[in-house]
């Protein structure tokens, strides 16, 4: 094969063959840049005023979050829905098309701690607040006018024993239950009366308060009908041995099984002092009370906090008082049951030393509520219980 030089300019024809080429070659890159440069340059021009723009971040959202704690602080900006106590404000509202005077509202669902909003429209953007809420105790506080802090209840023998107390030692303290803090009067106060129900001849109600219980409820006990604090006053409805019957454990329940005590329920206790089948004595007295007098209020009452009637047995013991064996709580045998061991000095006849009251009820079958309520034994036939020891201990 012969090569030969090409001489761009010894024929017309290799020169403009030549040219050609290099001319498409050029229009192609640059028909290609042109397009490309048209793509990555097409952009909306936006016009700013010179000087400083002022924005708040959420002006850059299509939603925006605000909480309100209710602290004084106002509606604070945040980035993600408040968990807790808080409910969606009638403050929020969505816009359209940026027009302020275009507000829509009631198109917002709060539930599973998420918002959803209902919208139909482009362009629309939607302003949403959460508002913290008082919990039911604190709204109960709230409701009674007690906002102050309230000191932790330091219950001791002496308090116990002082009677007519000291002013260091009434008034209103704070304690536990298994909802939190609950908060309880003891000593001698004036300011816990409550006026609530009419009689079955008429008459006006009057109850003290014992404690504002850790759900927001109030536990309150009888104090007669007629006027507040007057002599004429009755601190009772009547009165009732507990139980007609006492010679077995089984009666020291508020409802209890009236069943037989075998040999063969030694090695089950507790059934014979857990069972809710029967009412005592003093349940019957209340029941008829209450369907006399408080029936038509019943819708304000709560059956759900319960009335404590611990058969729990007593920790720690009291040497003779019951045998250490598992009889313990079963037919006659004599035995002390949390109560008595948290308040009093057995054998001595007065209270202990170092007293340990608790509000809470450890053996849910001995939290009387009604058949209506979440938790306890649901057994009890109406809302209505008995001061127990551990309260009069606090009180």
């Amino acid at each position: 094969m012969k090569y030969e030089k090409l001489d761009i300019n010894s024929g017309s024809k290799y020169k403009w063959l030549l040219c050609g080429l290099i001319m498409g070659v050029v229009l192609i890159i640059i028909i290609n840049s042109i397009f490309s440069y048209a793509k990555y340059k097409s952009v909306d021009s936006v016009k700013l005023a010179s000087g400083t723009i002022s924005y708040e971040s959420a002006d850059l959202n299509i939603i925006a979050m605000y909480k309100n704690d209710n602290e004084g602080k106002g509606n604070e900006l945040i980035d993600k829905i408040p968990e807790g106590n808080y409910k969606l404000s009638n403050e929020s509202y969505c816009i359209v098309s940026g027009n302020p005077e275009d507000k829509i509202k009631d198109v917002f669902e709060y539930k599973e701690n998420k918002v959803y909003i209902a919208i139909d429209r482009k362009g629309t953007k939607c302003y949403v607040y959460f508002e913290k809420q008082k919990t039911p105790l604190e709204q109960t506080l709230a409701n009674l006018g007690l906002t102050e802090d309230i000191p932790d209840g330091k219950t001791t023998f002496t308090d116990v024993a002082c009677g007519s107390c000291t002013d260091n030692t009434s008034g209103l303290f704070k304690g536990t239950d298994k909802d939190g803090d609950t908060y309880y009067y003891r000593g001698n106060v004036s300011n816990n009366w409550v006026k609530f129900g009419k009689a079955k001849n008429g008459q006006d109600i009057y109850w003290r308060i014992i404690r504002i219980n850790g759900d927001g409820s109030i536990r309150l006990i009888y104090s007669g009908t007629g006027s507040a604090q007057t002599t004429e006053i009755s601190t009772q409805i009547s009165t009732s041995a507990f139980n007609t019957n006492y010679n077995d454990n089984k009666y020291v329940g508020y409802m209890y099984d009236p069943s037989g005590t075998d040999a063969s329920q030694k090695s089950n206790y507790p059934p014979q002092t857990s069972s809710t089948s029967t009412q005592s004595t003093i349940l019957e007295v209340i029941v008829t009370w209450y369907n006399d007098n408080l029936k038509s209020y019943e819708e304000h009452l709560d059956g759900n906090a319960g009335f404590c009637g611990d058969r729990t047995l007593a920790k720690n013991g009291h040497g003779t008082y019951y045998p250490t064996t598992g009889e313990r709580g079963y037919g006659s045998n004599v035995t002390v049951y949390g109560p008595g061991d948290r308040a009093w000095e057995i054998g001595s006849e007065s209270w202990a030393e170092s007293v340990t009251p608790t509000f809470n009820c450890d053996n849910d079958k001995d939290l009387y509520t009604t058949s209506d309520a979440s938790r306890g034994n649901k057994a009890l036939p109406v809302p209505v219980g008995l001061i127990t020891m551990d309260e009069v201990v606090f009180a």
